[in-house]
């Protein structure tokens, strides 16, 4: 038989050895580094996805808050609108106001003649009415016949006035102090003297609105010249203000919250009334069976 190889073992130095150890642990390090590196970059991208979240949330925020912001401004816009509207309107009030108190002003010495029948005055209309306050009331200055700058009658018909009514006749006089004398001295120099048959009567001359705001008062004081009695005056001071005399003599203006009152009250005295007219013409009209 053929001789076998012999089988020798190569011996590795100590040397060789530990590089060999050396270099497994320097790769074996690298490796630890890289694994390291890249659980840094995992929780690089974890913090990442993170904050793209936050970011997200951040972003809806802001759109929410200029959401907030422009309904903000849009109710600024409109508020300030408003108030502006406001503004205008009572400024235009307030001229409104202003022009009426001047339109009353100018006819401070004016006084209106009611139910003189048409045409009396022929043509000279200021003298008619020099001679009526002369001869009908028997009223006169202590410089004779009151003076007159113009007088005449209203041009045309309102809307809502009666034709078979004379025009109304406005007139000015030149002294307030004769207007003041004439208009103290009408309801006693005309009660039961009347004119062509007409019982004649006479007012301050004031400007449309006032005459409005002041005959919209009668009913009202009407009311309480009834609740207080005849021998306590009630009357419509200027330009449109109810006001009474109290048990002390002093003045008393009835404000609106005492006009809401008075209207409540009126309300229901005039409902019960209606009722019982009601009531009756129920009681006449439905005949008896026996």
């Amino acid at each position: 038989m053929p001789p076998k190889p012999s089988k020798k073992r190569s011996r590795i130095s100590s040397s060789e050895e530990n590089h060999v150890l050396a270099v497994g642990d320097a790769i074996l390090g690298d490796i630890q580094r890289r694994l390291e590196k890249l659980d840094m970059l995992d929780k690089i991208d974890e913090r990442l996805i993170k904050m793209e979240d936050g970011m997200g949330t951040i972003k809806q925020k802001v759109l929410e808050l200029e959401g907030g912001v422009n309904s903000v401004n849009s109710e600024v816009a409109d508020l300030k609108k408003s108030i502006e509207k406001k503004a205008e309107k009572e400024h235009l009030q307030l001229l409104d106001e202003e022009v009426e108190d001047l339109r009353n002003r100018s006819r401070r010495n004016n006084l209106v003649f009611y139910n003189i029948p048409e045409r009396a005055e022929g043509q000279n209309c200021v003298e008619f009415i020099q001679n009526f306050i002369a001869n009908h009331m028997a009223l006169e200055t202590s410089r004779g016949r009151v003076e007159i700058e113009r007088a005449h009658r209203t041009p045309t018909y309102a809307a809502n006035h009666n034709m078979k009514k004379p025009r109304p006749i406005h007139v000015a006089f030149l002294r307030h102090t004769d207007k003041l004398i004439i208009l103290a001295n009408a309801a006693a120099s005309l009660k039961g003297n009347p004119y062509s048959g007409n019982i004649i009567g006479i007012g301050p001359d004031f400007a449309k609105k006032t005459q409005e705001r002041r005959k919209a008062l009668l009913p009202y004081k009407k009311h309480l010249q009834k609740k207080l009695g005849d021998d306590r005056k009630v009357f419509i001071a200027y330009p449109a203000i109810l006001k009474y005399i109290d048990e002390g003599g002093r003045q008393k203006m009835v404000g609106e919250e005492d006009l809401k009152k008075l209207k409540g009250k009126m309300t229901k005295i005039h409902v019960t009334r209606q009722r019982r007219l009601y009531q009756w013409t129920l009681s006449i009209s439905t005949p008896n069976v026996k």
